[in-house]
């Protein structure tokens, strides 16, 4: 089964963080339970850190990067993309805009051939 590493930067949304890793979860395990989740909280005002500290205890496949400082969204997405292991890897916000669910129908296209 493949390995699936899904990066989200997480700024400002404390309150979506464990509805969006439920949803993740629930997902990512239809296509395989050889996963990860990085969370990269790029000094979000919020009590978010806290929240990912709370996820990456109950859950082995989660991984929280806490950044020093605020640097950017597309600074948080390189530090976590430097520390995925997945042979796929999904960018996702965390502030559950686009769909977790939709990973799946993406993955199947790309088995299908599709880019």
């Amino acid at each position: 089964m493949p390995k699936i590493s899904v990066v989200s930067p997480v700024y400002g949304c404390c309150a979506s963080l464990n509805d969006l890793y439920v949803r993740l979860k629930d997902a990512l395990s239809t296509i395989s339970e050889d996963f990860e989740i990085i969370f990269v909280n790029d000094a979000s005002p919020d009590d978010s850190w806290n929240t990912i500290k709370e996820l990456v205890a109950q859950d082995d496949r989660v991984k929280g990067i806490n950044l020093s400082r605020n640097f950017g969204q597309h600074k948080a997405i390189a530090a976590g993309l430097e520390h995925t292991q997945g042979d796929w890897v999904v960018v996702m916000d965390c502030d559950l805009q686009d769909r977790p669910e939709d990973i799946v129908k993406l993955y199947n296209k790309a088995q299908e051939g599709y880019d």
